[in-house]
């Protein structure tokens, strides 16, 4: 089914009635503009070298990407149906590339933050809804392993996960990073690649292997596991399968997000046409007594939301300051290994990075998120206006609809925060690139074993002493950050339903001194206006939609 065009459509009309009471329509409009590039993310992960890119280019049966990189040159792409461009994201700008130089030479994560390849190919267009994301390696950086979580996960249906068949193993890096998607109950398939190095009984050993390894993390019995060569000549049409299933969920997923948006994106019109027809026949005294009503009512709203903004900010500092303990606690309880590690010359980026995570997400999902549900609750009770039919609540929350606001804006907490978390611990590594330099150096010109053990203790407190600090200040920063984002977003909804309260009263003012048969038709086009609004308003109320492929019109 074509949804694209039928809910564009909708908001078309949506708009044109926006448009017709003079209601604010840039947002709707905003919306109208975005639903021909919807897309679903397919993020492509994996350790480096284990043949990503190469399954990809096999995937689209074309050489788009580079496949003689190094995790300097990795750089993360995305892939999907399109005309032929290519849009490289600099540090100084976007340039456009021509489809002829793909594959892309030269490219440095240091100068390039992202490539985007529009193509036009038959298989892209068979899964034009979907947009593949080739993630440079998890052991390349674990700011990039952070990206894969934090900037992709909102928007993603699914996770591809590719293993080498020379390596049929989990690192932490990727274990750690399976949990998280867990947490999300978020699907992953496995891709096997390189798997002409192993014969008919090896790779069938191999594919159980990651089968029960990734279940075991993930808690799924039914983690779909597939292989390509070196080449991509081996089951790429079960592969294609997998992106093609995810294509068909689009349709649910996309009329299930746009639904919402439908929905929420009606209350200002409903309230106003309700308000004009309620009160069509009151008198202009009793206009001015409404108009004081809204008044009172919205001032004495205001001095209650400030009430539980306070005291929803002391709540938040206990929170944060259980969430730092919690971080300390947890990364001296890895001081052997951090030591062990410093001995041995690994790289402790990638431990410390999980362990942060770990941490954060713990602490949010226990600490923070209760009390931001309540939060969001109380202030969606406390900002509700009664009106004659229904009750209509600032901040889309409407106890008529199955809309569970508090609940999303509760889900979108962690990743936004650790997205921030993670960006602002960048510099950190440098610091323990450092403090690991130095250490090297150290026990190199030592002989005695006490006394370098010592040194190499020293500098594995120095690193986790370091790290809790600049992870304190950055975790209370992004979550005062978060909480700063919701309080403005209710202050500028109440604003708006203040003032298309007002708005209402005064075009009512103004019907008042229109001849009586007039009236009436006006009152008869805003009824039909507002059943227009109401099947909006209930448009895929019970989210039953079934997967059904999302038809993107040219």
């Amino acid at each position: 089914m074509k949804v694209t065009s039928e809910y564009k459509q909708k908001f078309i009309m949506l708009k044109e009635i926006q448009d017709k009471y003079g209601i604010d329509s840039t947002e709707t409009k905003e919306i109208i503009d975005g639903i021909d590039y919807y897309r679903v993310n397919t993020p492509v992960v994996g350790n480096f070298s284990t043949g990503k890119s190469s399954m990809i280019n096999a995937i689209i049966g074309e050489h788009l990407l580079s496949v003689d990189i190094t995790p300097e040159t990795a750089v993360p792409t995305e892939i999907y149906y399109g005309d032929n461009k290519v849009f490289q994201y600099t540090n100084e700008g976007v340039v456009e590339r021509k489809v002829e130089e793909l594959p892309l030479k030269g490219l440095t994560i240091q100068t390039t933050n992202l490539v985007k390849i529009e193509y036009k190919n038959d298989f892209l267009e068979e899964i034009k809804s979907v947009n593949i994301v080739d993630l440079p390696g998890f052991d390349t950086s674990f700011e990039l392993h952070n990206r894969a979580i934090d900037q992709y996960l909102p928007n993603s249906l699914a996770y591809l996960l590719v293993v080498s068949s020379d390596e049929p193993v989990l690192k932490e890096s990727i274990s750690e990073f399976l949990k998280e998607l867990k947490v999300y109950n978020m699907p992953v398939y496995v891709v096997i690649t390189k798997s002409n190095r192993l014969d008919e009984d090896e790779l069938k050993e191999c594919k159980a292997l990651l089968k029960k390894l990734v279940g075991k993390i993930v808690e799924r019995d039914d983690v779909k596991v597939v292989t390509v060569d070196s080449y991509g000549d081996v089951d790429v049409e079960e592969l294609k399968e997998i992106l093609r299933d995810i294509q068909k969920q689009t349709g649910r997923i996309f009329v299930n997000k746009y639904s919402k948006m439908l929905r929420n994106s009606t209350r200002l019109a409903e309230v106003y046409l309700e308000e004009r027809i309620d009160k069509a026949t009151l008198s202009t005294s009793k206009l001015e007594q409404e108009q004081e009503k809204v008044e009172k009512k919205m001032k004495a709203i205001t001095l209650e939301i400030e009430k539980e903004k306070n005291n929803f900010s002391k709540q938040a500092q206990i929170c944060i300051n259980t969430i730092r303990e919690r971080i300390t606690g947890d990364l001296e309880a890895t001081l052997p290994t951090i030591s062990a590690m410093l001995e041995n010359g690994s790289d402790i980026t990638d431990k410390i990075n999980s362990v942060v995570r770990r941490s954060v997400r713990i602490g949010i999902n226990t600490e923070f998120e209760p009390k931001l549900k309540k939060y969001v609750e109380h202030i969606s009770d406390m900002i509700t206006i009664e009106l004659p039919n229904n009750d209509i609540i600032i901040n889309n929350v409407n106890a008529k609809l199955t809309d569970n606001v508090a609940e999303e804006i509760t889900k979108s907490a962690l990743p936004v925060i650790l997205a921030g978390v993670g960006f602002l611990l960048t510099p950190v590594a440098a610091v323990i690139g450092g403090i690991v330099g130095i250490t090297a150096d150290v026990i190199h010109n030592i002989s005695n074993n006490k006394k370098k053990q010592r040194e190499v203790d020293k500098a594995a407190k120095q690193v986790v002493e370091e790290v809790a600090k600049q992870t304190s200040i950055s975790i209370e920063s992004e979550i005062n950050k978060y909480i700063d984002t919701i309080n403005k977003n209710i202050e500028k909804d109440v604003l708006k339903q203040k003032a298309i309260l007002e708005k209402s009263l005064s075009d009512i003012k103004i019907d008042i001194s229109i001849e009586e048969s007039d009236r009436s038709k006006d009152i008869e086009e805003l009824e039909n206006d507002l059943e227009i609004i109401k099947t909006f308003k209930n448009d895929n109320l019970d989210n039953n939609i079934e997967d059904e492929e999302v038809s993107l019109e040219e």
